[in-house]
């Protein structure tokens, strides 16, 4: 008997349809899967025995095939174990009136051994496709319930083990269930106003956090530069609808959501080590998952002692930075990750750290040269933002003066935000600003354009730098709500640019 059974995998992020193919028959016992699955779907055929049988169902010796449609498409993950074992009870007709459910519902889950339905990676992913399919529904585990809340006018069953599938398929008793309101358990304790000193620092940060531009920080060991970097969230408007659903959906499918953290509801902040390798950065493998600078999408990506980071890995940063996205490709095809981050570098200025005090370095001129080739042009030029940050003298470490708080801070970076959304109609950030736009929206007076001619001659700036630099001074005239950049705005965008 052959029986179809609807579920989906996902290439790179992209979902598509798995149509799952079971074929019972009288004959020699064997149990097969053919369809490019991976390992865990070949290891699938025991923990599908066993929980069938665990379920209390006879399992009668007969020929199982089961072929996993496209089969020139490699599919991974644990989710086909629900829709191979519903297929198998229906071709050995432990399960009847099955049509209607298994033409209108996706099933995704992972069984364990005793027949329970266990939670699985990806499944966000099938429930965006069932609904750009115009299916009814998706079955689902229930520990993946929260999760797939969030995606709206679609049923979601979710089940606990193979009898309440059962039970669904024949008797439809099973309400589908959504939670509303969920939230991350882990809560955001951090301030700006935690970090004494630093205005020129935290000015940065504000307008980095204002129109998404990236920043590196320069400073000695102990300036605050990684207690300023964590503190951007605090200061980054809540994610909406739309980057809550993209950014939950990367981390379903990279495996980083649990019962703890079933939503990423807050922007995310990735600091890596710097002993990671380019593919744990930027994303890869034989069957491509999200690096870090996709996990980090919506939100920052901090890279601490930047300098102590693999070559590869610091110029492989060179494309996503300028493209805000990451293209793979493999003998599977090409696939796309997201890379709308807010990137911040961090790294001492020279190998002892103490190079913008003389009496203290201890670094010779040849050190220092070395060191500074650790960061190539390039990378250089694709930073919009550069801040050195100077230890506190006792004064300032003994004020109580601290300036504004994050809420303070984030007031201003949403109404800057707000009138960028009314300038690109709400689908980008100053940063993303093409050519085009720039000409249109940072047009510059005569006094102006003085003032950035001598700039470019000065700085030797080439034409991306010149860009950042304009796109720079909008963000700051948009945090004082000047219809015009003027020079003030521009000469602060200069002041930023490394010298």
């Amino acid at each position: 008997m052959l029986v179809r059974v609807l579920s989906s995998s996902y290439l790179g992020i992209e979902p598509f349809l798995v149509e799952v193919e079971v074929d019972v028959t009288n004959g020699l016992p064997i149990f097969n899967i053919v369809g490019l699955g991976d390992a865990t779907i070949s290891e699938s055929r025991d923990r599908i025995r066993s929980g069938i049988k665990n379920m209390g169902y006879l399992l009668e010796p007969r020929r199982i095939v089961v072929n996993l449609t496209p089969a020139n498409i490699r599919k991974r993950g644990s989710h086909f174990d629900l829709p191979i074992a519903i297929g198998i009870m229906v071709g050995m007709k432990f399960i009847s009136d099955y049509s209607g459910v298994l033409k209108d519902y996706l099933l995704m889950g992972e069984l364990s051994l005793t027949g329970e339905v266990r939670r699985a990676d990806g499944i966000i992913s099938g429930v965006l496709l069932a609904k750009s399919k115009g299916f009814k529904g998706v079955i689902i585990p229930e520990e993946n319930l929260e999760e797939a809340s969030i995606i709206k006018d679609i049923e979601i069953i979710p089940v606990k083990n193979l009898r309440d599938v059962v039970k669904f398929i024949e008797e439809g008793v099973i309400r589908s269930k959504r939670i509303t309101n969920s939230t991350n358990l882990s809560e955001n304790l951090l301030d700006m106003w935690d970090v004494k000193g630093q205005i020129r620092a935290k000015r940065a940060l504000e307008i980095v956090a204002a129109g998404g531009h990236n920043i590196i920080m320069i400073g000695a060991p102990g300036s605050g530069k990684s207690m300023l970097a964590k503190r951007l969230t605090t200061i980054l408007p809540s994610m909406s609808e739309k980057e809550i659903i993209e950014t939950t959906k990367i981390y379903s499918i990279a495996g980083e959501l649990s019962e703890r953290v079933p939503i990423i509801t807050n922007r995310p902040f990735r600091d890596p080590h710097h002993t990671s390798t380019a593919s744990s950065i930027i994303g890869g493998g034989r069957t491509p998952k999200p690096g870090e600078i996709s996990l980090a999408n919506n939100g920052v990506l901090f890279l601490d002692e930047f300098t102590e980071f693999d070559r590869i890995v610091i110029e492989s940063l060179r494309e996503p930075l300028e493209e805000k996205r990451i293209s793979i490709t493999r003998s599977l095809g090409k696939m796309e990750f997201p890379a709308k981050i807010i990137f911040i570098a961090a790294c001492n200025p020279c190998f002892c750290g103490m190079g913008f005090d003389e009496e203290l370095c201890t670094c010779t001129p040849y050190d220092l040269r070395r060191y500074s080739k650790k960061l190539s042009g390039p990378i250089i030029d694709r930073i919009d933002l550069y801040v050195e940050i100077y230890r506190l003298n006792d004064t300032e470490i003994l004020d109580e003066e601290r300036g504004d708080s994050s809420k303070l801070i984030k007031e201003r970076v949403i109404k800057a935000r707000e009138i960028q959304n009314l300038r690109f109609l709400g689908n980008k950030l100053n940063r993303d600003m093409d050519n085009s736009e720039v000409e249109k929206f940072c047009s510059l007076d005569s006094e102006c354009e003085n003032i950035i001619r001598t700039a470019i001659r000065t700085l030797n700036l080439s034409m991306r730098t010149y860009h950042k630099i304009l796109k720079v001074a909008r963000t700051i005239a948009d945090l004082d709500n000047a219809i015009n950049i003027d020079k003030n705005h521009l000469l602060e965008a200069i002041n930023f640019r490394k010298n």
